[in-house]
């Protein structure tokens, strides 16, 4: 995603009529050094050859759900609310959000049929046809044939390695403590080399902190934390994060992922994307902040490998929201991962984006997210027929969140969703969950393990090789660490 997700979505309908602006404009052949978000979005679709429809006016919108409003009766273009005055967005391709679930889901409704119905996609089934049925065969034929797919239709492929730039490493470190806790700490720096197109606008960086603790007895499982720095001291996410996991014995590496690529499509352009395409326009499968993010948490184990305080082979990744999202594409994309916390993640995260209930695909056509992932996302949004509303394009899409799950098999995923954090459809990433369990269980793991009917509030569901924990809350890792750990026991024992 992304992601924080409301805060930044809720520009979504402010902004939709002025991001239209200069859709069919013509756009530089080389992108120009004060290049938009809205330049470079519109730059893709039109590499793509595809345009946003024009839409009624929101409130003569036949498809509008029922009780939605707009927020301020005298800018009804602007944001809507729900009776339950939850944010109601629609896409620039004309798909509404839907908070109404069917009686499987935690949030039945009376317009279900929002939800609609898409055909499955069969992780276990080749697109020839054949039925995988053993493990070799997963991993020499399908799991290749849905890599592939994940990465060159919606989460972007990564450059070769003969484009990827070597990186030098400085760290600087101290001692100190914290929480209660002394640590060793150590600011690692991966200096780019930039000598495939100097001239790159803004240099990227692989800029994180390392803690571990002072008293281990030997070298420590390590949590990468995907977020950034760029929120001040008082979001510190060291500040957050390391009692968490210093009083269990495992050390703490906050990635400023903002250093390597910005979360902001105007510096697709430059930074590590940018240098790899030499300042040009991605091209429709190029990755995005996502991958890009990932590939710098790939490049950090790189560096543990080296670190005698570290145990590589026991590295974990989590994020928050967006990071979140850029959690499980760094877990799926990167094989030396033991662990991944994607937390809140949602759609283009976790979220069956086939499922149209809160965030979806389409919602991030739009300037402030489209960054994340492959510009071939855009030619899955839409309806599947001129006219409709349902189904949608998404229905002949070949991956979802299931797919990207099942490429970290057999390793484990701890995933979660809260009561009331409805955006990232808590219920959507259970059922991806239900939907990666048979990879699992061709790989002789164990997947999801489900007693309940649907997951219960404040239950850990952890027996598994995949975990789900629906808390009692908002938009946050926090209530489901204790959880997270038991379930990481079972794999990863610090020496404490």
């Amino acid at each position: 995603m992304g992601n924080i997700i409301v805060k930044t979505s809720i520009l979504f309908s402010v902004l939709l009529l002025i991001s239209n602006v200069g859709m069919h404009a013509q756009s530089s052949d080389f992108p120009p050094d004060n290049v938009t978000d809205y330049q470079d979005r519109n730059q893709m679709m039109s590499q793509l050859g595809i345009s946003f429809p024009e839409l009624p006016p929101k409130q003569k919108d036949p498809n509008a759900p029922k009780g939605a409003y707009p927020e301020n009766k005298d800018s009804p273009e602007g944001n809507w609310k729900d009776e339950q005055n939850r944010f109601v967005a629609r896409s620039n391709f004309g798909l509404w959000t839907n908070y109404d679930d069917t009686p499987a889901g935690f949030f039945p409704g009376e317009e279900s049929w929002r939800v609609g119905t898409y055909t499955p996609i069969d992780l276990l089934k080749m697109k020839d046809g054949t039925i995988i049925k053993t493990a070799e065969q997963w991993w020499s034929k399908r799991r290749p044939e849905i890599m592939k797919d994940v990465q060159e239709e919606v989460w972007g492929v990564v450059p070769p390695e003969d484009v990827l730039p070597k990186v030098k490493w400085s760290v600087a470190t101290s001692e100190g403590e914290s929480k209660g806790f002394a640590y060793k700490e150590k600011v690692i720096t991966g200096i780019i080399d930039t000598s495939r197109y100097p001239q790159v606008r803004n240099v990227p960086k692989i800029s994180a902190v390392l803690r571990i603790p002072a008293d281990a007895k030997g070298p420590v499982p390590v949590m990468v934390v995907i977020s950034t720095y760029s929120w001040g001291e008082k979001w510190n996410p060291m500040n957050m994060y390391w009692e968490v996991f210093a009083s269990r014995g495992w050390g703490v590496c906050i990635f400023d992922s903002d250093k390597l690529q910005p979360d902001n499509g105007a510096f697709l352009t430059s930074f590590i994307i940018g240098l790899c395409n030499k300042g040009n326009w991605r091209k429709p499968t190029d990755w995005g902040s996502l991958a890009a993010w990932g590939w710098g948490v790939s490049k950090l184990i790189d560096y543990f490998e080296t670190d005698p305080d570290v145990d590589a082979a026991k590295i974990a990744v989590t994020g928050n929201s967006r990071y979140g999202k850029a959690a499980l594409v760094a877990m799926a994309y990167e094989p030396r991962l033991a662990i991944a916390f994607p937390s809140c993640s949602g759609s283009l995260g976790a979220k069956m984006n086939r499922r149209h209930w809160a965030q979806d695909l389409e919602q991030s056509s739009w300037e402030k997210e489209y960054h994340w992932v492959a510009g071939n996302f855009f030619k899955w949004m839409g309806p599947l027929k001129e006219g409709t509303y349902l189904p949608r394009k998404i229905e002949l899409c070949p991956v979802d969140a299931h797919s990207l799950l099942s490429l970290c098999a057999p390793r484990p995923v701890f995933i979660n969703g809260g009561t009331t954090d409805s955006w990232p459809d808590p219920y959507g990433m259970y059922l991806t969950c239900v939907g990666a369990t048979p990879v699992y269980e061709l790989l002789g793991r164990k997947g999801l393990v489900m007693p309940d009917e649907k997951p219960k509030v404040d239950v850990g569901y952890i027996s598994g090789d995949i975990a789900f924990r629906y808390h009692d809350g908002w938009h946050t890792d926090a209530p489901d660490w204790p959880a997270f750990f038991e379930f990481a026991k079972k794999y990863i024992r610090p020496q404490i």
